[in-house]
């Protein structure tokens, strides 16, 4: 039985395969060097996504 080793490519090389994803790296990388930086507070984003949600299930 052949068993490979497990291959580990970094998140880089993973991301420059694409051409999209390669185009879109490159243009935040510029933006970055250029300061236009788009700042998060992680905080508020935590509670929009994981703040537990009600859904009304309408019967026929």
């Amino acid at each position: 039985m052949l068993v490979e080793p497990p291959y580990e490519e970094d998140e880089t090389t993973y991301i420059l395969k694409s051409e999209t994803n390669k185009k879109h790296l490159i243009k935040a990388l510029k933006n970055v060097e250029k300061g236009n930086l788009v700042f998060v507070n992680l905080d508020e984003y935590e509670i929009i996504v994981f703040e537990p949600h009600t859904y009304k299930i309408e019967e026929d």
